[in-house]
């Protein structure tokens, strides 16, 4: 019951970090102290992709443990 409860858990979580990630890092570059130009401009968007590609992983994790409680 714990793992249903985990993976239904993570299975938001990542939800959320995946379609939630580009607010986070508008936010982070309006915070951004220096312009944003070239180089800056490239560490936001690997910081999104980074984001994304985590809580896809979150996102796995939890559909796996949702299955195995399953089977």
């Amino acid at each position: 019951m714990v793992e249903l409860v985990l993976g239904i858990a993570l299975i938001l979580l990542g939800s959320y970090g995946v379609l939630g990630a580009q607010p986070f890092v508008h936010w982070a570059a309006r915070l951004w102290p220096h312009p944003r130009h070239g180089a800056e401009v490239g560490n936001l968007v690997a910081t999104n992709f980074i984001i994304r590609f985590i809580s896809l992983l979150v996102f796995a994790a939890g559909v796996a443990l949702v299955a195995n409680y399953f089977v």
